[in-house]
């Protein structure tokens, strides 16, 4: 990304947390967004397909209450900040992830801004069903956002019946960025970092997301 368009970014960034009285965009929020493009792809390729799962994003509300963002499909969240929708979105707003653990998408999106909100992220990638998983670690908020573009009924209840699987999904690429942004940065995403003493439930290897992605590919061809 050329100085000129981080500085373009930068610009952005401010201008828009400036108007959050709750959480602001992290300084380096774009550039990260799209310099992990390729990683977040490498890690992407473990999961996709596993529960139906066609995107996998990774939001981080630090201990400052600053919004950091690593996607596979980088654009989805990019025209959702660069256009300053996502203050109408409370998939970032602090206040709401301690309320909710697992929700659609839709429930967070501000009904004023609702068809604007859906039109990025859902609709311009032909998504059919968008959810989130939250949780606290020490003095921040994890939270991993899932789309799909399977057309199935009920996609809600099937998500629900396997939030620990999806929760271990997440934690699984959690642990990966992690150790590769400290590499580069040499800073922590989050003090302390995910370990595996936080949610053992929540455990995945790389084997049983490859078994999982097979058992749901033979579920879906019968």
């Amino acid at each position: 990304m050329s100085n000129l368009l981080l500085i373009k970014n930068y610009d952005i960034v401010k201008k828009l947390s400036d108007q959050s009285d709750e959480v602001s965009l992290d300084e380096n929020l774009f550039e990260v967004l799209f310099s992990y493009k390729e990683k977040m792809l490498s890690k992407f390729g473990d999961i996709k397909g596993t529960f139906l799962i066609d995107h996998f994003a990774l939001h981080i509300i630090d201990q400052e209450n600053k919004i950091l963002t690593f996607s596979a499909s980088p654009s989805v969240e990019y025209n959702l900040f660069s256009q300053g929708l996502w203050k109408h979105d409370k998939s970032f707003s602090l206040r709401f992830q301690q309320e909710n653990r697992f929700y659609c998408w839709e429930k967070a999106y501000d009904h004023n801004y609702f068809n604007a909100i859906k039109q990025i992220k859902e609709l311009n990638h032909g998504f059919n069903f968008g959810f989130n998983l939250s949780k606290k670690i020490e003095s921040s908020q994890l939270i991993y956002s899932f789309a799909t573009r399977s057309k199935i009924n009920n996609l809600f209840d099937y998500y629900r019946e396997y939030v620990n699987e999806l929760f271990a999904i997440g934690d699984y690429v959690y642990k990966h960025i992690h150790i590769s942004y400290t590499k580069k940065t040499g800073k922590k995403l989050i003090t302390p970092p995910l370990t595996n003493d936080h949610d053992k439930e929540h455990r995945i290897s790389s084997p049983f997301l490859k078994l999982i992605s097979f058992t749901n590919t033979k579920r879906n061809h019968k």
